[in-house]
C-alpha cells in the first residue's frame, strides 16, 4: 500500500443516538462549473479516489461509437449498476441473444441480486444466481459487444493493456485533462481508475458539455430510463426520476456519487463509504446548489430516502443525523 500523502477530508455529517454522537462522517465535495470553475469544495479536492461504477457512462463510449443499433433501454442497463430485477434480467438476456454472447464469456463474477424480490424468488425456487445478476453484467456485455464490433479479442477484454481498456483510458484522460491515472481492479474484475477528485469533476463536466452524439446518447439513455440504470431505492435513479432527466446521477462503490447538469458536475465522496450519508449529503447539496426545485425535493422518490431521523426495527425514533452546512465555498 502506497500512501505518499495523507488524505485530507472534511467533516460532512454527524450521527447521534439519543443525545450523544455515535458516528462522525468525513469526506470530500467538489462542485465544478464549466464557465466558473470550482463553485463549492470541502476537503482536499486534489486527493485521489477511485471512480468505481461512476465510470460506467465513460466506459460505454467505445460501444456507442462502434455500434449504432444499441437501443436506449439496452444502453441504460449497460451504463448502470442494475439491481437484478426481472426487467433488468430480461433486457440482459435479449442482449446476449442479439449479439450471440455466451454468459460464460462475462468475467464479472456472480453475486445475489440486489433487488429483494428477485432474490426471494431465486431462494423460493432453490436456484443460484447467474452472472447476469451481477450489477456490472450490463457493462461487461457492453464491453464484449464493443470487442466483437471492433474485431478485437474477447478472451481477456478486462486486461488493462487490451485495446478496449486503452481506449477507455484515453477518453478519461482527454475529458479530465489529466495525464496521471492509477489503475486497480474493480469488484467486477474490470479496471478501475484512481484520480484526483477535482479531475473527476472536470471529467464529467466535459462529458456533459461536449458536442458528441455518443455522449449525448449515453446521457439520454440514462436519464430517460433511470430505473434501468439502477433500481428501486437507488439514489441515482431517484435523482434522475425526480428531476425528469434534468440531472444525470451515477453512484459508485465506497461512498462515491457524481451528478451532472447544464455544464456543471458535483462529486461527493464519503470517506467511510456510507451509502446513507452519501445520499443525505448529496440531496442537501442539490438543494443548496438549486439543481433541484422544492417540488422535486418533495417527490416520492426522494422523500423516502432522505429522512434525517434514525429509527430502530420497531420504527421508534432513536437518533438523528446532522448534515453540515455548505452554502459557501471553502477558501
Amino acid at each position: 500500500m502506497n500512501l505518499p500523502n495523507t488524505p485530507k477530508p472534511k467533516l460532512l455529517a454527524i450521527t447521534c443516538r439519543g443525545n450523544h454522537i455515535e458516528n462522525i462522517h468525513y469526506g470530500w465535495i467538489c462542485a465544478y462549473d464549466i464557465k466558473k470553475g470550482i463553485i463549492l469544495k470541502k476537503g482536499n479536492i486534489h486527493d485521489y479516489t477511485y471512480l468505481r461504477s461512476t465510470a460506467k457512462p465513460i466506459q460505454a463510449i467505445p460501444l456507442v461509437k462502434k455500434e449504432r443499433n444499441i437501443t436506449l433501454k439496452e444502453l441504460a442497463v449497460i451504463c448502470g449498476s442494475h439491481s437484478g430485477s426481472k426487467h433488468h434480467i430480461s433486457i440482459l438476456k435479449k442482449l446476449l441473444r442479439k449479439y450471440k454472447i455466451n454468459e460464460k464469456e462475462l468475467l464479472c463474477g456472480t453475486h445475489t441480486p440486489l433487488d429483494q424480490k428477485s432474490n426471494y424468488e431465486l431462494m423460493r425456487k432453490n436456484k443460484k444466481p447467474t452472472v447476469l445478476y451481477n450489477n456490472c453484467s450490463g457493462k461487461h456485455i457492453g464491453m464484449l459487444i464493443t470487442c466483437k464490433k471492433a474485431g478485437w479479442k474477447t478472451k481477456d477484454y478486462i486486461n488493462p493493456k487490451h485495446k478496449l481498456q486503452q481506449e477507455i483510458i484515453s477518453y478519461i484522460k482527454h475529458l479530465s485533462g489529466t495525464k496521471k491515472i492509477n489503475l486497480a481492479t474493480d469488484g467486477c474484475s474490470a479496471p478501475t481508475f484512481n484520480m484526483k477528485i477535482i479531475d473527476i469533476a472536470k471529467l464529467f463536466t466535459n462529458f456533459n458539455t461536449a458536442e458528441d452524439p455518443a455522449f449525448k446518447k449515453i446521457i439520454k439513455a440514462m436519464t430517460t430510463y433511470p430505473f434501468l440504470s439502477g433500481g428501486k431505492g437507488y439514489i441515482d435513479t431517484a435523482i434522475m426520476k425526480a428531476s425528469r432527466g434534468k440531472i444525470l446521477a451515477k453512484v459508485g462503490a465506497a461512498g462515491l456519487i457524481i451528478a451532472i447538469s447544464n455544464g456543471k458536475a458535483l462529486v461527493v465522496k464519503v470517506a467511510d463509504g456510507s451509502q446513507h450519508i452519501r445520499t443525505l449529503v448529496t440531496i442537501s447539496l442539490l438543494k443548496k446548489l438549486k439543481w433541484l426545485s422544492n417540488k422535486e425535493l418533495e417527490s416520492k422518490e426522494l422523500k423516502t430516502l432522505t429522512s434525517l431521523t434514525i429509527r430502530n426495527h420497531r420504527k421508534l425514533k432513536v437518533g438523528k443525523i446532522k448534515i453540515l452546512n455548505y452554502t459557501k465555498p471553502e477558501k
